[in-house]
Order: structure tokens, then C-alpha cells, then sequence
């Protein structure tokens, strides 16, 4: 998608997919290394749930991996991000990865960061979320799952609802994508059906100034790789080194 293509299908249906922002060789490169920072036995205390097996995500990967600071700062994703989030738009601070493994069933269905926001959603964006795709993202390895237009119900989704309920997709992809979605559109990780498919993806979110939101261990930035980023990295981080 074009810049304004991009903006206008994220303010209308609630996410975007931007095409080949990295080359094929970087996304497989990047997927090597975090394969094996998902087997190291070392980062378990960095899972959001460290008995997880069949869906596992990874916190820190900003302090774990270099080469995921070229998507954090990829000018096409940022440009989108400032037009709903302002300027002076900061990072969730670690970023994580997430590796769908075959027989992992669907996530649930869910908004973002909104646990501290009233039953009555804002009507103006809080958080712009992103997820690379580091290995291509097909209907039956996990794709991420949105529902168009969720975003303006301003509500989180029903306890127990189900897809069949509504019109919902699959974004699909060829790795080096991105999808980016509204903080309060209603999404998910997809089931994977495949027998030999492996889902990795980098999950990166962006909130406006005004969005303190309180996170602490893992999700801060090492003082020592905070000193090695670029300055456009760091102004996104800055508030989040600890």
C-alpha cells in the first residue's frame, strides 16, 4: 500500500498490511536466530508463560537481537504510526517474538492494552500494535486473525464469542510484511493446522505521549543496549530504559 492507502484502510477497518518492507533474506535470517532463542533454555524466564510450548512468546527481543531495530524504525511503519499517535509517539520498549508451532489451536479473541481503560473503549487510538512477519503467514500456520471494524464498536469482545459469529480474516503474507492494527481492533493468533509449518513473527507496539503504561522486568531496555541504538530508536525508547 501506498502511505495514504495504508493510513485510510487502518482508520477504517482497523489494521493495514504493508508489503515487503524487508528482503526475504533478512526475515530468514531473523528467523533462524529466533528459532534459537525460543530453544535456549536460558531466555525461558523471558516467556510470557514459561510452560508454554505450542504458542511461546519471547519478551526482550530488543535487548536479544540487533537486527529486529531495522523494523522497530522502518520509516513507512513509523510515518503511519505518527499520523494517529503524533510525533512524539513511544515504543512499547522490548518487543517479542512469537512462534506459532503446528497443533497450536486459536488464540483468543482480544483488544489491546486496554485493562485499564474504561467498558466504554476511547474513540481515538491508544496504541498502534504491529507484527512482522518473519516466516509467511498462511491461513492454516497461524495467521493473524482481525475482524474488520471492530475497532468502532468501542467494546471489547464477548466473553465466548465465536468467528462464525461475524466476518472475520486472515491476514496473509509473504515474510518481510507487516500488519499493523488499531489497539482496539478485535484480533488473535490463528490455529495452526499444518503438520511441518512454523509461525514466527515480531510483535512491536507503539503508544501516543499521553499512555503511561506501567511495565517493568523484562520489558525494559538494557542501559548498555540503549547506548548502541540510533538515535530515532532511542528517542522511541528512551523512557523505557531500566
Amino acid at each position: 500500500m501506498e502511505l495514504q492507502e495504508a493510513i485510510d484502510h487502518l482508520d477504517t477497518y482497523g489494521y493495514c498490511l504493508l508489503e515487503n518492507l524487508i528482503s526475504v533474506e533478512s526475515a530468514d535470517c531473523m528467523a533462524e536466530k529466533y528459532f534459537q532463542l525460543h530453544e535456549d533454555p536460558a531466555n525461558r524466564r523471558l516467556f510470557q508463560d514459561p510452560n508454554a510450548e505450542l504458542y511461546q512468546t519471547l519478551f526482550s527481543v530488543i535487548n536479544l537481537d540487533e537486527m529486529c531495530w531495522e523494523c522497530i524504525i522502518h520509516p513507512q511503519v513509523l510515518a503511519v504510526v505518527r499520523h494517529f499517535l503524533g510525533e512524539n509517539a513511544r515504543s512499547s520498549g522490548q518487543g517479542s517474538t512469537k512462534w506459532v508451532k503446528p497443533g497450536a489451536p486459536m488464540g483468543g479473541l482480544h483488544v489491546d492494552s486496554a485493562h485499564d481503560l474504561p467498558s466504554k473503549l476511547p474513540d481515538i487510538p491508544w496504541m498502534i500494535n504491529t507484527i512482522w512477519m518473519i516466516t509467511d503467514f498462511t491461513e492454516n500456520n497461524g495467521a493473524t486473525i482481525v475482524v474488520p471494524f471492530s475497532h468502532r464498536t468501542r467494546r471489547r469482545p464477548l466473553p465466548g464469542i465465536s468467528l462464525s459469529d461475524m466476518c472475520s480474516l486472515s491476514v496473509t503474507g509473504r515474510r518481510g510484511s507487516v500488519v499493523l492494527w488499531q489497539g482496539g481492533t478485535w484480533h488473535a493468533n490463528g490455529a495452526n493446522t499444518s503438520h511441518d509449518n512454523h509461525r514466527m513473527g515480531l510483535n512491536f507496539a507503539y503508544f501516543p505521549p499521553w499512555w503511561n503504561q506501567g511495565r517493568k522486568g523484562a520489558h525494559t531496555v538494557l542501559p548498555e543496549v540503549y547506548a548502541r541504538m540510533p538515535k530515532t530508536l532511542q528517542d522511541l525508547c528512551r523512557h523505557r530504559v531500566g
